[in-house]
């Protein structure tokens, strides 16, 4: 069913507290480093941060910007936004605001914790599955339990600091005016593409821009990379899984097995507003519900009703079809008149905080216990899996041990016996050919090491890996005679946008001197352009690339100042405009003004939050042993 009809769903003011702090958990999953290599990154007050949390929290903030970004992802970008800084500095924030939390007596206390994990559970709790969950995240129990024991505390204490936030009825107006209010501009753009052919070029006026641009032109920085494979279907080939261990993890984990009574139902949703709903909206919802529910009584087919009617934009299309579900998955309304029916059946309406459904069940599956034959194969393939991947495990952690102590992964190898070895010169690229066994975030892990360096274990599909770098080649100047067309084509670009940024401050001067763009376009044998009314909130089309302190100067011309100070940069070309109209946006509606008043709480809680931190910072002996 759509989420909005799922009861499971999170507070906005613990969103708004995971926002603001910014905190890099450690990822759940892999292995990690055994204690004697975790060296110091920094240390504050009385916390400790290790090499590897500040490596595995940057690695997960990577693949965040990764996900997010889409296309658009370039290791030029984590560079540029100083991620490493960027990481070291939230987990700092985080070990601050846990002590804090602490002294504060907000710790998160045992029975917390162990209802927390049971709500992760679904609200039961099963030891077995439990113990599962722990073993296919390479988690102790006292790991797990003390990563939900922050969660808890930061949330607990995030409540508190952010309850000093407070917002004004002028602060709401006045940003309502500020992204609302509407002007309107006269414009001309000055394209540099055209003016390219107007740039004179020699090999000395190149060969300078070359030596003078020389970061645009490098071989980026390359390391050879030896690494050995440890595979555990190679090593556990031979493991044996006993009957009697596949029936005694049946026998164990009886809940896993067991299987709650479903039913596969459809509906129809008449919607009500989530708030300010008044009696009469309500009666004509239900009214409206009661008179879709005749017409599905007197046997019109439900789906294409569903279709016809309701406002579950979800299921709608789909005749109002859920799938399968059992009793928790809905809220306990849906859910108690859900089950209350056989197959075929119609519900009456029922009211949920959604608004009015009709149900119908298409079929209902009973309670039941999957048998032990029908699991057995299935238990025996994961008790192997698990086995072969502990074996492979250690075999790699006692590879990386051994190459510690004899300072080379080939070497160590060799005294162990393994094959599966090889050495490969990477690069930083995303699209390095034939990168394998080096994905993306292997690669950026590898790049932190110095030469020499031993990697931690990384883990591939059904495989452990072990790397160590042993050259790395800095980043060089690529010779000028293999990118000399490049340089030619750059120069004329440049050279270009400096001719384009004249012409559109010598058409800006004529505009100023006549009080009017119109007759300076005439002049430059240009035509003006007019935008339509936009504001902020609302941009005109063909001014979108209009941004920051460009836009602020747009917004605060008038009738006294109707021209920039200086041409504008909009995309790669110039623009010279004048304010034609101004029109001020009216009062704000409900609904506008319960967005804003959000938005600027957020905005006012995240000042609060970090003049608190701040304070955290000027009250705490905070330590960094490394730079990033």
């Amino acid at each position: 069913m759509l989420d909005f009809v799922r009861k499971h769903s999170r507070s906005w003011m613990v969103k708004v507290v995971l926002w603001l702090i910014i905190v890099v958990f450690v990822a759940w999953g892999g292995y990690s480093y055994t204690a004697r290599h975790q060296f110091e990154m920094a240390q504050v007050g009385g916390i400790t941060i290790t090499d590897s949390e500040f490596n595995t929290a940057y690695s997960n903030a990577v693949e965040n910007y990764r996900r997010q970004l889409g296309p658009a992802f370039s290791e030029e970008l984590i560079r540029k936004l100083d991620v490493k800084k960027q990481t070291l500095e939230n987990l700092i924030i985080n070990a601050l605001v846990l002590q804090a939390a602490q002294n504060m007596g907000l710790a998160a206390s045992p029975d917390e914790v162990r209802q927390t994990i049971v709500q992760q559970f679904g609200g039961r709790f099963d030891p077995g599955s439990y113990e599962m969950f722990l073993r296919q995240n390479r988690m102790s129990p006292e790991m797990f339990e003390s990563k939900i024991a922050h969660q808890i505390t930061i949330r607990k204490i995030g409540s508190i600091i952010l309850d000093r936030a407070v917002l004004s009825e002028d602060e709401i107006l006045t940003d309502y005016h500020f992204n609302r209010d509407k002007i309107s501009l006269a414009y001309v753009p000055v394209d540099p593409k055209p003016l390219e052919d107007q740039v004179k070029v020699d090999d000395a006026s190149i060969r300078s821009f070359y030596d003078g641009n020389q970061n645009k032109y490098m071989e980026p920085e390359k390391r050879e990379v030896s690494y050995v494979i440890i595979d555990a279907e190679e090593l556990g080939k031979d493991i044996p899984v006993s009957d009697s261990e596949v029936k005694s993890y049946y026998d164990e984990h009886p809940d896993k097995y067991k299987h709650e009574k479903e039913v596969h139902a459809r509906h129809i949703l008449i919607s009500l507003k989530p708030s300010g709903a008044t009696e009469q909206d309500i009666e004509a919802s239900r009214a409206e519900a009661q008179k879709i529910l005749e017409e599905a009584k007197k046997g019109k087919d439900f789906a294409e009703l569903a279709k016809k009617y309701s406002q579950d934009p979800g299921s709608a299309k789909q005749g109002g079809d859920l799938g399968w579900f059992d009793a928790k998955k809905m809220v306990p309304e849906f859910s108690e008149a859900a089950f209350s029916l056989q197959k075929g059946q119609i519900s009456d309406v029922v009211k949920t905080s959604y608004g009015f459904h009709i149900i119908k069940v298409e079929d209902v599956r009973e309670a039941r216990t999957t048998p032990f034959e029908e699991v057995k194969g299935e238990i025996a393939k994961q008790l192997r899996t698990e086995a072969v991947q502990d074996i492979a495990y250690k075999k790699a952690r006692d590879l990386r041990d051994m190459a510690f102590a004899r300072k080379d992964i080939v070497k160590a190898a060799q005294e162990m016996k393994l094959g599966n070895t090889g050495t490969k010169w990477i690069d930083a690229s995303e699209n390095q050919p034939d990168a394998w066994p080096f994905n993306p975030q292997i690669k950026n892990k590898l790049f932190e090491l110095h030469q020499g360096e031993i990697s931690e274990t990384f883990e591939l599909p059904g495989r452990f890996m072990v790397a160590q770098v042993k050259t790395i080649k800095a980043p060089a100047p690529i010779p000028f005679e293999q990118v000399k067309d490049k340089v030619d084509k750059d120069y004329r670009a440049e050279q270009a946008k400096t001719l384009a940024q004249k012409k559109a401050a010598d058409i800006l001067k004529t505009a100023v001197e006549k009080k009017s763009l119109t007759d300076a376009a005439k002049q430059f044998n240009l035509t003006v352009r007019h935008s339509e009314p936009f504001s902020r909130q609302e941009p005109d089309k063909d001014l979108m690339l209009l941004r920051g302190e460009s836009l602020n100067e747009v917004f605060n011309l008038d009738e006294s100042k109707p021209f920039t100070n200086a041409p504008l940069e909009l995309g790669s070309r110039f623009i010279v405009c004048q304010l034609v109209g101004h029109t001020a946006a009216g009062a704000p509606t409900p609904e506008e003004r319960a967005e804003i008043y959000k938005r600027l709480l957020q905005e006012k809680q995240a000042t609060v939050w970090l003049a608190w931190v701040n304070e955290l910072k000027k009250n705490t002996k905070i330590e960094k042993f490394k730079d990033v």
